[in-house]
């Protein structure tokens, strides 16, 4: 059971690399596009989305900055008006860096919401928080403790090329979980591989984190 937990976390945390059936390529139309051809960069106001009714308690916690250490907003995602709703629980801010296809994903789940206490629910949320605990899966998937942020009760940097393993990875990220109902999870993607160490991705990370509010 562990062994198959530990297969789904790393899906889960590293969705973007399984799950994107056309690679972005610079310049291409799935690309960041440039500041001249973006125009002016607004956050999608809550009433335009149609989870404004569900999810205005998540869309309330994001910072509504409109750009962050050269990355721009880009959309709103994990929101859908239907009772098939895909991403119960969970709203995605993303950010991406103008003429490149490297983006920043900010996604918070609250764990209160009904779909986590039915069993597939149960699951993702078990899965998502076995990286907090000190094993050897969390060991694999680069779990490392982040000490300057010190926003949540519990925060972590991940990625396999920080993990037990030696892994290799172009996405590193920060999870954190607070006060028993909150995961936040950014995913920041590095193809250059310009994080070497845990260390670094806090740093950078960290005045982004500070402004989230729960």
């Amino acid at each position: 059971m562990k062994k198959n937990l530990l297969i789904l976390l790393l899906l889960a945390l590293y969705q973007p690399v399984v799950s994107q059936s056309t690679p972005c390529k610079t310049g291409g139309s799935s690309s960041c596009l440039s500041l001249k051809d973006r125009g002016e960069i607004v956050i999608t106001p809550l009433n335009k989305l149609g989870c404004k009714k569900e999810k205005a308690h998540l869309y309330a916690k994001f910072p509504k900055v409109t750009s962050y250490a050269n990355y721009v907003f880009k959309e709103i995602g994990a929101c859908t008006a239907t009772d098939m709703d895909p991403y119960h629980g969970q709203l995605k801010f993303t950010y991406c860096l103008p003429k490149t296809c490297q983006e920043i994903r900010i996604t918070i789940f609250d764990f209160n919401d009904p779909y986590f206490k039915t069993e597939s629910g149960s699951i993702h949320k078990e899965m998502y928080l076995m990286a907090f605990d000190t094993t050897p899966a969390s060991a694999i998937i680069g779990a490392h403790a982040a000490t300057s942020i010190n926003h949540f009760d519990k925060e972590i940097i991940v990625s396999p090329r920080f993990g037990s393993m030696g892994g290799s990875s172009d996405i590193v990220g920060y999870l954190a979980y607070d006060s028993n109902q909150y995961l936040i999870s950014i995913e920041i993607d590095d193809d250059h591989k310009k994080f070497k160490k845990p260390s670094q991705v806090e740093q950078f990370i960290g005045g982004y984190v500070t402004q989230i509010k729960l």
